[in-house]
């Protein structure tokens, strides 16, 4: 892994390669590796490193791209010369973009040792445990561990010099029942501080999913009160923050509001906290500018919207939560559904609904009688728009690092509490365990 230190000498004998040419230099350079597991043994231990350096150089009104890996004194040069010839044979533009100079940057502390240090010997431990654990339950356990340490340094011959560094890791585990029936997820998404990660617990939180979902009973489909766990909230409340910078298929739900309209219910703030000390997000901007905290909806209140500010909404989100466990949500619930994962979500044709999603629910589905979780349900196809969801907000909990899209790895970790949104569409029963 390159330090701060290694990575500006490297850009400093491009930068001077490259005199008296302007020039943009990107560097990255990193390990991604995993562990995978399944029918509860270990199948897949992997682990790549790589590192790049591309240049973008200016001639006059004319620009040069190249790239290499190849870091040695003899390689930097030969890309020197390639994006000087690109520059060279590529047409004049009428405007290019001055290069800004150096710049001040909120420093945090994304790669702590312990998670650098964190290798297949600490991965294979945690499977150990989690294997341990499953088969005392009678359980099959299907599981993942991911781990990106990279580093990003952005120089120009202007003086600007931008480095982060981050190192994270997640543990997702889906534990099924011997004959199919039972299927449970537990995870935690996004994480820097290693201690943070329980294999144990999480093991249990999905076994018992899978053995209580074996004897799902069918309920009608309708309209229901419904506690979000955070993995499902998170990827509820993803479909929805494209429209703060004017984007994301809202059929032009953003067309015409103002700052400081009610949008939302009062439960729901939304923020772009940069330098927050759980998450590990960059704090520097795609145009190399320095990320800023921005508050998105503060109580249900539109704050900001737009492009040109301070964060993308992908960048440190924070959704306000309480300190109000998943327990004490469940104890006050009459009658609901315990939501643990969404599925399989797509975008549906809508004119009086904006941002109309549909969906299924996997890997445990829960009813909630009288404040106890009594039984697991079958699993439903459902049809919700975020914005009518959030609106219906009426719950919140303590929130967690989670991912927000698909994959359980990359960039767009974000604090998610669990919630309670009412007249959640349950549309059509879906009979698969998964």
């Amino acid at each position: 892994m390159y330090t701060r230190e290694e990575f500006r000498a490297i850009a400093e004998q491009i930068i001077d390669m490259a005199a008296p040419d302007p020039i943009e230099v990107n560097l990255r350079g990193g390990e991604r590796s995993g562990t995978r597991w399944a029918n509860s043994s270990i199948t897949v231990n992997l682990v790549q490193y790589d590192r790049q350096v591309s240049v973008s150089l200016h001639r006059g009104m004319r620009v040069g791209m190249a790239n290499t890996r190849d870091f040695s004194e003899a390689g930097l040069r030969a890309l020197v010369a390639e994006a000087r010839a690109d520059a060279e044979s590529s047409e004049e533009r009428e405007s290019l973009p001055e290069l800004i100079g150096p710049q001040d940057y909120l420093e945090i502390d994304a790669a702590l040792p312990d998670m650098v240090d964190f290798g297949p010997g600490g991965r294979a431990e945690m499977v150990r445990q989690s294997l341990d654990l499953s088969e005392g339950m009678g359980v099959i356990g299907y599981g993942y561990i991911p781990k990106n340490d990279q580093a990003t340094c952005r120089a120009n011959s202007e003086g600007l010099f931008a480095y982060e560094r981050e190192a994270q890791s997640s543990f997702v585990l889906t534990c099924r029942t011997p004959d199919g029936r039972g299927s449970g997820w537990a995870g935690t998404t996004g994480i820097k501080d290693l201690s943070m990660i329980d294999a144990r617990e999480l093991t249990r939180r999905a076994g018992e999913k899978a053995l209580l979902s074996a004897n799902a009973r069918a309920i009608e489909p309708g309209r229901y009160s419904v506690i979000l766990e955070p993995r499902a909230n998170a990827r509820f409340l993803s479909l929805m923050t494209g429209i703060f910078t004017g984007g994301g298929g809202g059929s032009g739900f953003m067309e015409g509001r103002e700052r400081g309209e009610k949008l939302f219910s009062d439960l729901l703030t939304l923020r772009s906290d940069i330098g927050n000390p759980i998450l590990r997000q960059s704090t520097i901007l795609p145009n190399f500018r320095p990320a800023a905290p921005v508050t998105w909806v503060e109580n249900g209140v539109l704050r900001n919207f737009g492009t040109g500010l301070g964060a993308t909404p992908g960048m440190s989100l924070v959704m306000e939560g309480s300190n109000q466990s998943l327990e004490e949500m469940i104890s006050q619930t009459r009658r609901g559904l315990l939501v643990s994962f969404f599925w399989y979500i797509r975008g549906v044709p809508a004119t009086d609904q904006p941002l109309l999603n549909t969906g299924m629910t996997r890997d445990g589905l829960f009813l909630i009688e009288n404040g106890e979780v009594t039984g697991a349900v079958q699993n439903f196809r459902w049809n919700m728009s975020p914005i009518v969801g959030y609106n219906n907000l009426v719950a919140v909990g303590r929130p967690e690092p989670m991912h927000m899209g698909e994959s359980y790895d990359g960039g767009n970790t974000a604090l998610i509490p669990p919630v309670r949104i009412e007249d959640f569409n349950m549309s059509s029963s879906s009979p698969a365990v998964e």
